[in-house]
C-alpha cells in the first residue's frame, strides 16, 4: 500500500511538473541566477533593451513630444527580399537600402510588419509597429535585412560601402550576442518576456538564424565580415545544432520531432498562444532536418535525429487528400495524387491531429473549430514532403540542399 501511494505521488508530482513547464513564467531565469554566464546574458540583453529605449526618449525630448509615432505598416518589409539581379545597380536599390539602414534599431536588429522600403524613418518615431516585436526574428525580421544588405553591398557607391558595412556587422554581432548560452535563440531580443523568450522553432525562426550564422561563416558573400567574428559564428552555429539534437522530443522512449516553443532551460515544449499549446509540430520540424540533412559527415547522433524524425514523418502523412477553403469553413476530399499532408500540430500524449480554437478551447476536429480559425491558420501543410523527397539521396550520401 505504501509502494502504491508512492507511485500516485510520484505520477501526481511529474504531473505538476509538466502543467508548470507547459508555459514560461517569469520566474524562469531565476533557475540559472547562480550561473554567471547567464547573467551575463540577462545584463546585456537588459542593457541593449535600455539603449533602444533611451534613444527614442531621447529622440522624443529635443523633439517636445511625448509620444512616438509609428511608421508605415506592410505585411512583409515592403522591399524585394529577392530582386532581380539588375537590380541591384539601379538608384533604387540605394535608396531603398538607405531606408533599410535607418529603421536598424540601436541594438542591431530590425522588425517586423513594417514597410523598410518607402521612406526613411523619422526622428521620434518607433522602429517598427509592434512595440513586442522591436527588434525581433520573427517572421525572419533582422535575418532578412542582414541578407539583403550584404547581397547589395558589391553594387554599392563608395560612399555608402562604409556605412552599410557598419550596419551588417552591428547585426551580426546583435545576432551573436541573442543567441543562448545553451545555443537556442528567443523571438526577440532584447528578451521581452513571456512566451517570446522561448526557444523558438515556430515560424522557423531558430532554423533562418541558424542558416545565416552558416552563411556567414561561410559564404563569400560575407567575406568583408573580420575572420575572427566569422569564425565565431560557426562556432555558433554548431552549438545551435548541438541545441537541436537536444531538444528533439522523446515520446514513450522514441524520438520524434520539435515542438514550436521549447523552455529555454528544460527544453521541455511549452505553450505559446492560447491556440499553440505544447506540442509537436510538422513543418518547422521538416525545415530542422533538412538543416541536419545537409551538414557533411554527420554524427552518430545527427543520423540518429534524422532516421527518427522521416519515421514519423512517414507514418503521420496524409496520402490522396487535398483541402479546400470557403466562407463555409473547410473540407477534405480525396484526390489520387495529391501532395500529402501532415498537421501542423500533433499533442504529446496520443501524436494525434490538435486543434485549438482562439479561445484555448481543444476540439477533436477542424469542423468544430470557429470559421475564423478554420480559414486563419495553417492547420495542414505539405512541408515535410521535402524530407521524404530528400531521405533516400541523403541515405546514399547525395543529398545537396542546392
Amino acid at each position: 500500500m505504501k509502494t502504491l501511494l508512492l507511485f500516485l505521488m510520484l505520477c501526481l508530482t511529474t504531473q505538476l511538473l509538466a502543467a508548470v513547464e507547459s508555459e514560461l513564467t517569469p520566474d524562469w531565469r531565476r533557475q540559472v541566477e547562480t550561473q554567471q554566464v547567464w547573467q551575463q546574458y540577462f545584463a546585456h540583453s537588459e542593457l541593449l533593451k535600455q539603449l533602444d529605449q533611451h534613444f527614442l526618449a531621447e529622440e522624443l525630448r529635443l523633439l517636445n513630444q511625448t509620444k512616438a509615432s509609428k511608421p508605415m505598416k506592410h505585411k512583409n518589409f515592403g522591399f524585394p527580399e529577392q530582386p532581380d539581379p539588375a537590380f541591384w545597380a539601379s538608384p533604387e536599390a540605394e535608396r531603398m537600402a538607405l531606408v533599410i539602414l535607418s529603421f536598424q534599431t540601436p541594438s542591431g536588429g530590425w522588425s517586423k510588419r513594417t514597410d523598410m522600403a518607402t521612406q526613411r524613418r523619422e526622428a521620434g518615431q518607433q522602429f517598427g509597429v509592434e512595440k513586442d516585436y522591436i527588434p525581433t526574428f520573427d517572421n525572419a525580421a533582422t535575418s532578412t535585412q542582414i541578407l539583403w544588405l550584404s547581397s547589395f553591398m558589391p553594387y554599392a557607391s563608395d560612399k555608402l560601402r562604409p556605412l552599410l558595412q557598419q550596419g551588417i556587422e552591428r547585426a551580426i554581432g546583435f545576432v551573436l550576442q541573442a543567441q543562448y548560452p545553451n545555443g537556442g535563440f528567443a523571438q526577440t531580443y532584447p528578451l521581452r518576456g513571456g512566451y517570446h523568450d522561448a526557444i523558438t522553432f515556430n515560424d522557423h525562426v531558430m532554423v533562418q538564424l541558424l542558416k545565416l550564422l552558416q552563411k556567414v561563416a561561410t559564404d563569400p558573400q560575407f567575406s568583408f565580415i573580420a575572420p575572427a567574428i566569422r569564425q565565431q559564428a560557426e562556432r555558433q552555429f554548431f552549438q545551435g545544432i548541438e541545441l537541436l539534437l537536444r531538444a528533439q522530443i522523446r515520446l514513450n522512449g522514441e524520438l520524434t520531432v520539435w515542438a514550436a516553443q521549447h523552455h529555454p532551460l528544460t527544453l521541455q515544449a511549452i505553450k505559446a498562444r492560447s491556440y499553440e499549446l505544447p506540442a509537436l509540430v510538422s513543418s518547422e520540424s521538416a525545415e530542422i532536418v533538412l538543416l541536419l540533412m545537409q551538414l557533411p559527415k554527420p554524427s552518430q547522433a545527427i543520423i540518429q535525429s534524422v532516421e527518427a524524425a522521416v519515421a514519423w514523418f512517414s507514418a503521420k502523412q496524409i496520402s490522396h487528400t487535398v483541402m479546400q477553403r470557403s466562407d463555409q469553413g473547410v473540407r477534405f476530399l480525396q484526390k489520387n495524387g495529391a501532395k500529402p499532408l501532415w498537421a501542423r500540430f500533433y499533442d504529446l500524449q496520443n501524436q494525434q491531429p490538435l486543434f485549438v480554437d482562439r479561445d484555448g478551447r481543444i476540439v477533436s476536429s477542424m469542423a468544430e473549430l470557429s470559421i475564423e480559425r478554420q480559414n486563419g491558420y495553417g492547420w495542414y501543410q505539405s512541408n515535410a514532403e521535402a524530407v521524404l523527397k530528400a531521405y533516400p539521396q541523403w541515405k546514399a550520401g547525395l543529398f545537396s540542399p542546392h
